[in-house]
């Protein structure tokens, strides 16, 4: 896949603001996700080679951040809590019944593109641990009959 002209000219401008280019890798990767949705991992190549760095610090920064997504998108992107917290505050039964009501483990999204659970080091929320989040909204886990109310708001 090669960067369309419009965006490449975008990434420039990015590039060409830093004193050191490879500063500019969150901020392209920023353009790139608003111009496709995603991030094509057939871009990044091409993204390197403008940016001057190796493929593989582009593929990290790209992995470390859960704001990104290198597939297609899902409609709702639900984040858990998996900090060391969560998990002594039961964030198993809270992943597990997320698992079993929308049927995909960590890292997938829904077959009808509506979510995609993704797993996080922090919400910054440990005094309602376990929690998770939709989009930007926060909620504590409180069993399986609320989570499935809370999923419905988002249908």
């Amino acid at each position: 896949m090669v960067i369309e002209e419009s965006l490449r000219k975008k990434l420039e401008e990015h590039i060409n603001y830093f004193p050191r280019r490879e500063q500019a890798i969150l901020l392209c990767l920023h353009e790139i996700q608003n111009h496709y949705g995603y991030v094509p991992r057939e871009v990044l190549p091409e993204l390197s080679k403008l940016l001057g760095v190796p493929l593989n610090r582009v593929e990290g920064v790209l992995a470390f951040y859960d704001m990104f997504d290198d597939k297609e998108p899902a409609r709702h992107r639900i984040r858990v809590c998996t900090s060391i917290v969560c998990h002594f505050l039961e964030k198993d039964k809270l992943l597990k019944a997320l698992e079993r009501i929308l049927g995909v483990r960590l890292g997938e999204r829904t077959k009808d593109g509506r979510f995609k659970l993704i797993g996080v080091q922090c919400i910054g929320a440990c005094s309602e641990a376990p929690v998770f989040m939709i989009d930007e909204d926060t909620y504590r886990f409180e069993g399986e009959e609320k989570l499935k109310e809370i999923l419905s708001k988002y249908l």
